[in-house]
């Protein structure tokens, strides 16, 4: 099994102490798409510090930032440098989220984080993507939680 070039650390935050690039792109992800006032709908936030040795030595930082809403998911990954989008999908949209330890490519690979199956925000196809989280009680915490949103009106899903 090939080992991780990251170190990754999670903590659990408030919304107001995120990355501000985050924050201004949840609001104008929700303001674009109507979504209402979603900062009051947040249940959980987390932020995933990644560490890697990078060229001659130095090591390369970023950042995951994930937000827990009662209607979505919303989370990105930052640098320090770069000014980047957010990725966004609806609880009632996702299928399953499950431990990258227990995904196919968790068998090659070791890391930690969630493998993510579902749509994301008005694709019109299903889709697998990976969130990076410490292997730590935040990041247990938040892998709980985000299962939980997923299996929340599993009766409704089936029927679809």
């Amino acid at each position: 099994m090939k080992k991780s070039e990251y170190i990754r650390s999670t903590l659990e935050c408030r919304f107001d102490e995120m990355k501000p690039s985050f924050r201004n792109n949840v609001r104008a992800f929700a303001e674009e798409y109507k979504l209402g006032d979603v900062e009051n709908e947040i249940i959980n936030c987390f932020e995933t510090t990644n560490r890697k040795k990078g060229f001659l030595g130095r090591i390369k930082t970023d950042y995951t930032e994930i937000c827990i809403t009662k209607g979505y998911l919303f989370w990105g990954t930052f640098t320090d440098k770069a000014e980047d989008g957010i990725g966004a999908a609806e609880w009632k949209d996702m299928i399953e989220v499950r431990e990258w330890k227990d995904s196919e490519l968790g068998k090659l690979i070791e890391e930690s984080g969630v493998e993510m199956f579902g749509f994301l925000f008005r694709a019109s196809h299903r889709g697998t993507w990976y969130i990076a989280l410490g292997n730590d009680d935040a990041g247990r915490k938040c892998t709980s939680v985000m299962k939980e949103m997923a299996n929340k009106d599993v009766t409704l899903k089936s029927d679809n």
